[in-house]
């Protein structure tokens, strides 16, 4: 099969860079459902760390070992990762999420790009799990993983921060098909038979939290300001909507999130550094996390 060679070729012939971010598009790809059984079981601690490890793989910065290391066993005391485990139903479709994390998070340890392949085998797995009987799902996770391995070996180290936020992107939508369809099969969302309650769904590292955002908090699109308090204090940051940035049509249909950019200079051309997040709730969330207070009235 095509997928196999591309993966294999990917993870002999790749880099430990491009291999990461394959590894972090299958594991966003899965995430969704691991958060939402994480979500009925009532343990939002647990989904707190596995939103980090997906945080850890897609970041491109390079891999701290100790912090990689840390955050496997945080991981690996999961008890969905017990070796006795014998899961059927949503809990086996939320074990392949947690597998396409573990194993991605191992690869930063060992930093081989040989790791991709176990993110990769969980995501098809997963597909071949939700699939309805014409094997629809599963074919689609094939030609995806084939389409990403031929975006990510094409782009030059240079280009891969930029074009990391599309990767991203992309793997969100499909992961939010991969949960509508786990809704569908297992009744996910209500309470769940295995779990002790509701919780907050997280399909991606940031909650859409739609319309919260006030209407002039969503007018700051675009608005450069300076950061006043934080990390970069007295840097500047600006948040662009990546379909306001499209040129056709197509590129518009296409484009989900946006960038939040931090830079030197109100140009934002010097020591620039970009955060891709789902909505405007998103960059709310990015800024208390950097404690960062932005005056946007204050950039020339």
């Amino acid at each position: 099969m095509k997928i196999l060679e591309s993966v294999r070729g990917l993870a002999f012939l790749g880099t430990f860079g491009q291999a990461r971010l394959f590894s972090a598009a299958c594991a966003e790809r899965t995430a969704g459902v691991l958060l939402r059984y994480l979500a009925d079981e009532g343990r939002p601690a647990d989904q707190d760390t596995c939103v980090a490890a997906l945080e850890l793989l897609w970041d491109t910065s390079p891999p701290d070992e100790q912090v990689a290391a840390a955050m496997h066993r945080r991981l690996s005391v999961l008890p969905e990762l017990d070796p006795e485990l014998r899961p059927d139903g949503v809990r086996a479709a939320a074990v392949l999420g947690l597998r396409a994390l573990f194993g991605g998070v191992a690869m930063l340890i060992d930093q081989g790009p040989d790791g991709a392949v176990g993110p990769s085998e969980s995501a098809r797995e997963l597909a071949r799990v939700l699939d309805a009987r014409d094997g629809a799902t599963a074919a689609e996770e094939d030609v995806v993983q084939d389409r990403d391995v031929e975006w990510i070996m094409s782009w030059s180290p240079q280009e891969q921060t930029r074009h990391v936020h599309g990767l991203r992107a992309a793997a969100a939508e499909t992961g939010r098909e991969r949960l509508a369809a786990a809704e569908s099969r297992f009744g996910l969302g209500g309470g769940a038979p295995h779990g002790a309650g509701p919780g907050q769904v997280r399909v991606t590292a940031t909650v859409d939290r739609g319309d919260a955002a006030a209407a002039e908090q969503r007018a700051r699109y675009g608005v450069v300001g300076r950061i006043t308090a934080g990390s970069d204090a007295g840097h500047y940051l600006r948040v662009d909507r990546l379909a306001d940035l499209a040129e056709t049509p197509e590129e518009r249909a296409e484009a989900a999130g946006v960038d939040i950019l931090v830079a030197a200079d109100p140009a934002m051309t010097r020591d620039c550094v970009g955060e891709w997040v789902e909505d405007w709730a998103g960059v709310e969330e990015a800024l208390r996390r950097e404690g960062r207070q932005v005056d946007w009235d204050a950039a020339p």
